[in-house]
């Protein structure tokens, strides 16, 4: 019988009820007429406790496109080419131990306005428009194309809008929908600017407050569909010993097999490695020189603008009641993103290689191509399955996308291929069942509306403090500001979504955004642990840091480097897109060293202030006699440190055990509680007062 939908009536219901429960959310917590301005609107009158802010930073991070990104890696790297985000582990240790009380004690609307606070004088003001501006308009754009690109693969088996809207009404819309405004094809367009659409009504009308509350939904039940959906597809597959047992047998040690452009598949040992190969000619290696991995984990992390928590993670900070429920916010961040939210993403990509082989995904894909060639030989469910896909019996073809191939020269055909990434929502439709199937689409589109709604009221906090009450009415009324605050949240969503439009290559834009926040590391540690850093070291860095990152990319685009290079670094110095990253860094930050020293130091009355205030850690001549910080720079290293190796020890000693290695993992975990243990306890030491 044909189907109509993949969702049952009891699953079209779910999504429903669960959207408009979001919706009620923001008519329930809407501000009362305004009263508390900028700080209601973007800090949730600062009352918010540790774990609402930790959660709400997870919700933010655990975009619609993680898990299935996720999912590819494991296919081309194996477990260890998660090692591309674990890596963050340790910076995320160096905000919370470092950073996130200090973040608190400021008192600042926008990471952007801490720059008048620390430095004072015209040059912090320019500093202050101008990170605005690169923060609410660029970095949004980037982060919100890469979020709409995954969420048009998750709606695309699922959100039949012509089955839900009826032929006549779906076929008006087609018509009149501007093309440039489609992502992939009508259906994924429309779910994505209904989910939009909600996502704008609740944070324009209960800002901050209401994306905490929304936030915390949204993780609980997008981590419980995550455990479901891997604990269905290991059961479907033996459990987690028949799952082990099935990898070796599908991917044997000496298997030759390769997919439809010659690359080989991993063997079952480098799928259930944690440890990653750097080789460039073997199947798992993470396609990046030792040299780029090391760089990773010891330069890049602080050399990187957000070293400090610079950005929607310093808005959750200084939202929070006080310092201390900051730091302990940002550590409860670190343990929900490494520890316990690895793994069902982990486990969930290993059974779909069980569910879904290679070999025989690769497979179907040939036959479809040959069908493409020549329709004789297309079977009825081939037929079927390319003019619907919501009437599909082959499971394979879940997994395969269209692209353009060119084969020796010869004009580009068009072909089918394999894509891991679309493995996890065919599990979603394979293996859960109905209402489950529901629950788990819509956890997946609360993931993209929480990263959604933290980008366009971060990004329209800039407007409305920076730029609105800074320069053209500083002294607005609440109920004004909470206006302007509306309309810059509806700003920065169209202005978002038009560009994310023409972004071609997310990849190309997330490296230039790189570059960019390259030149900002070195000085953001320097605002915080050193005196005589003033505006100059920022814009200085800022400015180097975008300028070798814009010309790098416009020589890139236009095919203008020399013959050979992938940068305008030789490639004796930078064979990889990282070590670009860390040369811009180094440029940068000698830039921002001979603008501190070139220029006056900031006055002694406005570091006074500042330290006052904020009590950091470092050398403040003898401006902070009387302000000693609450923790000594050897007591926050050692927590530093600790809090490292728990996090690692933690997610490990969960990994080993599901891979069946009990005594391994039993000894990481006990390492984990023990350090952890430690690292909280110093924690809780602090005496806390309400900053």
């Amino acid at each position: 019988m044909t189907k109509l939908t993949v969702l049952s009536n009891l699953d079209w219901a779910i999504v429903g009820l669960v959207l408009a429960m979001t919706f009620a959310v923001s008519l329930l917590i809407k501000d009362k007429e305004g009263s508390g301005g900028v700080e209601e609107f973007f800090t949730a009158n600062r009352n918010a406790k540790w774990w609402l802010i930790g959660t709400s930073i997870a919700a933010t991070t655990f975009a619609s496109d993680t898990p299935l990104l996720i999912t590819g890696w494991i296919a081309k790297y194996g477990i260890a080419g998660n090692w591309f985000w674990w890596g963050g582990a340790v910076g995320i240790v160096a905000i919370t131990v470092f950073f996130a009380r200090v973040w608190r004690s400021t008192g600042v609307v926008t990471d952007a306005e801490i720059a008048e606070l620390r430095y004072g004088g015209k040059p912090a003001m320019v500093l202050r428009s101008s990170k605005a501006f690169v923060f609410s308009v660029v970095v949004n754009c980037i982060i919100l194309g890469w979020v709409l690109a995954g969420m048009s693969k998750i709606a695309e088996p699922f959100m039949d809008w012509q089955y839900l809207l009826g032929a006549n009404i779906y076929h008006a819309i087609d018509a009149a929908y501007p093309a440039s405004l489609i992502f992939n094809d009508l259906n994924t367009s429309l779910t994505i600017f209904t989910l939009v659409t909600i996502t704008l009504l609740y944070s324009a009308l209960g800002g901050l407050r209401a994306i905490l509350i929304t936030d915390v939904v949204w993780f609980v039940l997008a981590m419980s569909m995550a455990i479901v959906l891997s604990y269905f597809a290991v059961s479907s597959i033996g459990g987690l010993e028949g799952m082990w047992a099935a990898l070796e047998e599908t991917y044997p040690k000496n298997m030759t097999a390769t997919d439809l452009d010659g690359v080989a598949f991993l063997n079952h040992e480098q799928i259930s490695s944690f440890i990653p190969s750097f080789s460039d000619d073997l199947a798992g290696g993470l396609g990046i020189p030792f040299s780029a991995f090391i760089l990773t984990l010891t330069f890049m992390w602080w050399t990187n603008g957000n070293v400090d928590g610079a950005g929607f993670f310093a808005q959750r900070l200084y939202s929070a009641k006080d310092s201390g429920e900051a730091e302990k916010g940002a550590m409860w961040y670190g343990l929900a993103h490494f520890v316990f939210r690895s793994w069902p993403w982990v486990i969930a990509g290993v059974a779909a290689l069980v569910i879904y082989p290679r070999a025989a995904v690769n497979d179907v894909a040939a036959e479809f191509n040959a069908c493409l060639k020549d329709s004789t030989v297309c079977t009825v469910a081939m037929t079927n399955c390319m003019q619907d896909r919501y009437n599909c019996d082959v499971k394979e073809y879940g997994l395969l996308y269209k692209t353009e191939i060119i084969k020796d020269g010869a004009e580009p055909v068009i072909e089918f291929r394999e894509d891991r990434e679309r493995s996890y929502p065919a599990m979603i439709k394979d293996v859960l069942p109905k209402g489950l199937l529901g629950l788990a689409l819509v956890a997946l589109m609360g993931a993209f509306m929480s990263t959604v709604s933290t980008h366009i009221n971060w990004g329209a906090s800039y407007i409305a403090n920076d730029f609105y009450l800074r320069f053209l009415n500083p002294s607005a009324s609440n109920k004004n500001l909470i206006l302007v605050s509306r309309l810059a949240t509806l700003g920065i969503t169209l202005v978002a979504i038009v560009v994310a439009t023409f972004i071609n290559s997310i990849g190309e834009m997330w490296n230039l955004y790189l570059g960019m926040m390259a030149g900002l590391g070195l000085p953001h540690l320097m605002r915080w642990f050193w005196w005589r850093a003033n505006a100059w070291t920022e814009i200085a860095g800022m400015v180097t840091g975008l300028l070798l990152a814009l010309s790098n990319y416009l020589l890139s685009f236009n095919n203008m480097l020399p013959e050979g290079q992938i940068s305008i670094f030789p490639t004796s110095i930078a064979s990889h897109p990282i070590h670009v990253i860390c040369w811009i860094s180094i440029c940068s930050a000698l830039a921002s060293i001979v603008a501190t020293y070139l220029t006056p130091a900031v006055d002694d009355d406005t570091l006074r202030e500042f330290v006052k205030k904020v009590k950091p850690i470092g050398f403040w001549k003898d401006l902070n006699q009387g302000y000693s910080a609450p923790r000594s720079f050897a007591e926050s290293m050692l927590y530093f440190i600790l809090g490292s190796i728990g996090i690692y020890a933690g997610m490990f000693g969960i990994g080993y055990l599901l891979r069946l290695e009990y005594l391994t993992g039993i000894g990481f975990i006990i390492l984990f509680i023990s350090t952890m243990g430690f690292v909280i306890r110093g924690m809780n030491k602090i005496s806390v007062k309400k900053a």
